[in-house]
C-alpha cells in the first residue's frame, strides 16, 4: 500500500477513514488499537478503481474506523486478512482531535496550492515539525491537470504526513478534470479523480458529495466551499452553506471559519476580483453570522486582511490568502493594487505555509512561516479574537447579487 491518507469520517471527530492505493488485488482490511503493537481490533472497508483517457488508477481503498475516543493516539496497520505480520503491510499512528466544546483547544497548519516541488517539499517538511494536529488544505492539491500520474506522485510525497496527520480539504482549480467538466446536474463528477481518492464527512452534514461539507473539530466548526460549484442564490451550496450556518451551536464551537479556494479580497495582479461572484452570494451571511476567518489560496502569495466587508469592520471575519505552498508555476509578484490598501495589514509573494492555534474559546494565533529564511521563519502573526460572542453586532447591508428564479434552475443534485 501506498499513497496513504487519514480524514475524519463524521461530523465530531469518533471517525475516521484511512484510504490508500495498492497496486495489486488486496483486502480493504486496517488493524487498529489505542496501545502500541496490540492491534486487537480491525475494520473492513471497499475498494474502487477509475480510468480517464488511458489511466487507470490502482486500488483505492477507504476503511472507517469508528467509536473512537477524543484525544487518544491510535496505532494501525495496514493489512489483508489475518493478525500475523505476513498480512500487514503499513504501519502508522494518529491522534483524535478534543471534544467539541469551548474548553477545547487546537493547533491546524493551513497551506495552499501545494504542488509536488523542491519549494513544496521544504513546507512540508517545516508543517511537520509545527505540532498541528490537522491540516486544512485550501485547494490546488497535486497539479495534475488531468494528468494521472501525478495525483500517484503526489500521494506518495504526502504519506509520510497524511498517514498521520487527518486532513480537511476544500477543491481549487487544478483538481477539475477538464474532460468532466462540472456541469448544474452533476458538479462532482468533474472532480473524479479527487472524489475518488479522498475521503470527506459529506454525509453527515447534508452535502451532495465531497464538493463542500462542513464538520466539528473540537472548538472549531470548519466549512469547505467550492469556488468552482454554483453558489449564486438558490443554487445547491447556497441553501446547504445557508442551512449549515444557521445550525452553528456557538456554544459547542465557539469558532467558526470557511476554507476556500479562490479569495474574496485580494490586491496581486494574479486572479484579481475573481472572487467577486462568490463574495457578492456569501459574503454578507458569512459576516451576519459571525465566521472569525476565511482562508484561501489560489493566489500563489501571502496576504492578510483585517476584518472588513469591505470596509474595516470589527464584526466581519479576518480574510487570508494561503496560496504559496511552493507549486510550479512560482509565487505571483505583482501587485495590482498600489500602494497596499489599510485593509490589507500583510501581504508578500513567499512560499511558506500558515498555522492556526486556537488557545481558548475567545482567542486563537495566527502565525505565517515563511520558507526562504533557510528555516522555518515567523514573518507575520496576529492574535485573533472569536466573533461568537459579539452580540452587539449591527447586521451588513443586504448583498446585491444577480436574482433568478429558483424554478429555473436544477434541484436534482
Amino acid at each position: 500500500p501506498e499513497q496513504v491518507f487519514i480524514s475524519q469520517a463524521d461530523h465530531t471527530g469518533t471517525a475516521f477513514t484511512i484510504s490508500w492505493s495498492s497496486n495489486r488485488t488486496m483486502g480493504s482490511r486496517v488493524f487498529y488499537s489505542n496501545q502500541p503493537s496490540s492491534y486487537d481490533l480491525s475494520a473492513t472497508g471497499g475498494s474502487s478503481t477509475y480510468s480517464y483517457a488511458d489511466y487507470t488508477s490502482g486500488n483505492l481503498h477507504h476503511v472507517t474506523i469508528s467509536n473512537l475516543t477524543y484525544s487518544t493516539r491510535y496505532y494501525y496497520r495496514i493489512g489483508e486478512g489475518g493478525s500475523d505480520d505476513r498480512h500487514l503491510v503499513f504501519a502508522s499512528e494518529f491522534v483524535t482531535p478534543p471534544p467539541p466544546g469551548p474548553d477545547s483547544s487546537i493547533k491546524f497548519a493551513i497551506v495552499g496550492d501545494l504542488g509536488q516541488t523542491y519549494s513544496s517539499n521544504v513546507t512540508l517538511s517545516h508543517i511537520e515539525q509545527s505540532g498541528a494536529q490537522y491540516l486544512l488544505n485550501v485547494g490546488d492539491f497535486s497539479y495534475a491537470d488531468g494528468y494521472q500520474p501525478r495525483w500517484d506522485t503526489w500521494g506518495r510525497f504526502m504519506t509520510r504526513y497524511t498517514s498521520k496527520v487527518p486532513m480537511v480539504f476544500a477543491y481549487g482549480n487544478h483538481e477539475i478534470e477538464f474532460d468532466n467538466a462540472v456541469d448544474a446536474v452533476k458538479p462532482h463528477d468533474g472532480f473524479l479523480s479527487p472524489n475518488t481518492r479522498f475521503s470527506a464527512p459529506w454525509q453527515s452534514c447534508g452535502a451532495v458529495a465531497a464538493i463542500y461539507y462542513s464538520l466539528n473539530v473540537g472548538p472549531v466548526h470548519i466549512i469547505s466551499l467550492n469556488s468552482y460549484v454554483g453558489i449564486t442564490k438558490y443554487t445547491p451550496q447556497y441553501n446547504w452553506l445557508l442551512s449549515d450556518l444557521e445550525h452553528v451551536d456557538r456554544s459547542v464551537t465557539p469558532w467558526v471559519i470557511i476554507i476556500t479556494h479562490v479569495p474574496w479580497y485580494n490586491t496581486y495582479n494574479a486572479h484579481y476580483m475573481e472572487g467577486e461572484v462568490v463574495r457578492s452570494a456569501v459574503e454578507y451571511f458569512a459576516r451576519k453570522y459571525r465566521v472569525d476567518a476565511i482562508f484561501s489560496g489560489h493566489v500563489h502569495a501571502y496576504e492578510r486582511f483585517v476584518s472588513s466587508i469591505p470596509l474595516e469592520d470589527e464584526c466581519a471575519p479576518v480574510y487570508i490568502t494561503i496560496g504559496d505552498g511552493g507549486n510550479r508555476e512560482g509565487p505571483a509578484e505583482r501587485f495590482q493594487v498600489i500602494p497596499k490598501p489599510e485593509t490589507s495589514v500583510y501581504r508578500e509573494p513567499s512560499f511558506g505555509y500558515g498555522s492556526l492555534e486556537i488557545i481558548n474559546s475567545s482567542l486563537a494565533r495566527w502565525q505565517w512561516h515563511r520558507n526562504q529564511d533557510k528555516g522555518d521563519v515567523i514573518a507575520d502573526s496576529v492574535l485573533i479574537e472569536s466573533l461568537a460572542g459579539m452580540n452587539s453586532c449591527p447586521l451588513p447591508p443586504q448583498p446585491s447579487q444577480p436574482r433568478y428564479d429558483e424554478h429555473e434552475l436544477l434541484q436534482s443534485y
